[in-house]
């Protein structure tokens, strides 16, 4: 789950080089959307329906504050649990008016290799404080110094969806850094433009897409070997979700949304 995850959260933006800086309307989801998307593994010639991943905005408070609680889970259906197991809780708690994040929080199982991580971001000192562990290192605590753009996995990819892509041409890389363990990574996106998808259900949408560069890992090489297509609609969705990895490739389909604020606009 964690590969999709990073898919999504390429697509936040923070500076567009050579260019304006894009405007960002939070008006776009709210307390109660659901997303949900199935993962294919590919075998040889066949797409194996393999497990699912959720996104979830829920209701809370920080600090006697509102706030929103973003919640994500993901699994392999059990039986591919022999194959490669994965188990995944990422959530994290954010300012309603800017997704900004106040706290951030991952436990995940894939393939044998468990993390832990715990992210408090304080961004009016200018710092955030990581606690990490995982099967290969022990835990530790660390300071990290952040800017205003930087943000955890969740939280950027709400920022992301409220961004006005109209401001990014075909062409154009995107640098985004993002805490992931205790480092800041300052990866990137390309825009490739506009481009429809039809789903396995059979409907088209009019999408934008992104080639998204990684971070080296368990799974991946690193580079630009994912694409991602979201809704050019108000919603600003994945639509599809299509990654090389080290032992084949995997693709997400949207299959459910609930709560959205705006209907999907296909092209059918």
């Amino acid at each position: 789950m964690r590969c999709l995850l990073i898919i999504l959260l390429m697509l936040c933006q923070s500076t567009v080089l050579g260019q304006n800086l894009p405007t960002y309307t939070y008006d776009k989801f709210g307390v109660g959307e659901k997303i949900k998307l199935d993962i294919y593994y590919n075998w040889q010639f066949i797409w194996l329906n393999a497990g699912w991943v959720t996104f979830e905005i829920r209701d809370t408070s920080w600090n006697n504050k509102p706030a929103y609680h973003l919640f994500s889970q993901g699994a392999t259906n059990t039986g591919y649990d022999w194959f490669y197991k994965v188990r995944d809780t990422y959530e994290a708690i954010v300012e309603p008016d800017n997704f900004r994040p106040f706290w951030f929080r991952c436990n995940t199982y894939e393939g044998g290799f468990w993390d832990q991580e715990e992210d408090f971001f304080n961004y009016r000192d200018s710092m955030a404080i990581t606690k990490t562990e995982n099967s290969k290192q022990p835990f530790r605590i660390d300071t990290l110094k952040i800017t205003p753009e930087i943000t955890d996995l969740i939280s950027a990819i709400y920022v992301c969806r409220s961004a006005d892509f109209e401001k990014i041409k075909a062409g154009d890389k995107v640098p985004i850094p993002v805490v992931v363990g205790n480092k800041i990574h300052n990866l990137h996106f390309r825009y490739l433009g506009i481009d429809p998808v039809t789903t396995r259900t059979g409907k088209t949408y009019r999408c934008r897409k992104f080639a998204v560069m990684m971070v080296d890992g368990t799974i991946f090489s690193g580079g630009e070997d994912l694409t991602a297509w979201f809704t050019d609609d108000k919603n600003c969705v994945p639509i599809l979700l299509e990654a090389k990895i080290a032992v084949g490739s995997v693709k997400a389909f949207l299959v459910d949304i609930k709560g959205n604020r705006w209907p999907l606009k296909s092209l059918d």
